[in-house]
């Protein structure tokens, strides 16, 4: 089994600082593909993998960290995969409101799709493989 809780945001201002500040001890790496962004993936320190929900003090943190950075998207993903069957859900907060919100087939797809980007419909997002490096040290 495979679980993942991370956050993705457009690389604008210092984005990053606030977010630090929020849980010093995420580590932040940059994305240039499939899209632009800062990301972070949560341990469980903020979430419980066995439980399908988007922790609600991560949301609210985020909401109001969309606030002091209102041109920035942030998206909050939940993955859970068994085997080679993922279930995907989350959503895009931007200015302190979820402009998106989706699960169920697709959801990363469409929630990608604000970027401007189409991963198709096999939904291959690389941050999301068991390879990728999450540590940039």
């Amino acid at each position: 089994m495979f679980t993942f809780f991370g956050l993705f945001v457009d690389p604008v201002n210092d984005v990053a600082l606030p977010i630090s500040r929020n849980w010093p001890g995420l580590n932040l790496i940059r994305l240039e593909q499939p899209i632009s962004a800062i990301a972070a993936r949560f341990s469980d320190e903020y979430y419980q993998p066995e439980r399908e929900d988007i922790p609600a003090p991560v949301v609210h943190a985020v909401e109001r960290l969309s606030i002091e950075n209102p041109s920035a998207r942030f998206l909050l993903l939940r993955t859970e995969c068994f085997g080679s069957v993922c279930a995907n859900w989350g959503q895009i907060i931007q200015n302190g409101s979820t402009l998106l919100q989706a699960e169920g087939k697709g959801a990363l797809r469409r929630l990608i799709e604000c970027w401007g980007v189409d991963i198709g419909p096999e939904e291959i997002f690389e941050p999301l493989s068991r390879s990728f490096v999450w540590d940039e040290n």
